[in-house]
């Protein structure tokens, strides 16, 4: 044991490095919500996510074979947490929420139109891992809002778990000298 650390066993887990940034997957008109996701490669661009392996949108996937990941602003946290919450085999989650979209410009899966940032992808493979599974897609398109990505003006959503979403408010860049 650790001084000064709660030690968990096998089988238990924590999420201790929140916050992580959180945005839309679309797979076919299907939105969900992932905060598990990340650049795989810039050369080729591919980046993934992880989904629980029992998720209906884990099972259009494959069907799809394609997929947009958004990135939205702060003020679009309540239409996340909604996508994230409901279950799209259940009900059709556009009528809850706030959000518009089109269909991508290559590919057939849908795009959120309030995004700051989109990437169209293709799906490449699915690696499985117990309950969850990474889903690597080939970006093939990215768009971006004009003059909305500047670093001390951007605010996405970033998730801490258990219902609670924060922001980058303000950013700073750290200048480091070299010798």
């Amino acid at each position: 044991m650790l001084e000064g650390f709660k030690t968990l066993e096998e089988g238990q887990y924590t999420l201790g490095y929140l916050p992580r940034p959180v945005s839309i997957v679309c797979v076919g008109d299907n939105p969900f919500a992932v905060s598990h996701h990340m650049l795989l490669s810039k050369d080729p661009f591919i980046y993934g996510f992880s989904c629980y392996n029992e998720n209906y949108s884990r099972k259009i996937i494959e069907e799809v074979k394609d997929f947009s990941i958004n990135f939205l602003p702060i003020k679009y946290a309540k239409d996340i947490h909604i996508v994230g919450k409901t279950h799209g085999n259940e009900v059709n989650k556009w009528n809850l929420v706030n959000l518009e979209r089109i269909k991508g410009t290559a590919i057939k899966s849908s795009v959120i139109t309030q995004s700051l940032l989109i990437y169209e992808c293709v799906l490449e493979d699915i690696i499985k891992f117990y309950d969850h599974d990474l889903v690597v897609g080939r970006v093939i398109m990215k768009h971006y809002k004009k003059s909305k990505l500047s670093p001390s003006k951007v605010q996405y959503t970033l998730f801490m778990g258990k219902n609670f979403y924060t922001t980058n408010k303000k950013g700073w860049k750290l200048t480091v000298d070299e010798e």
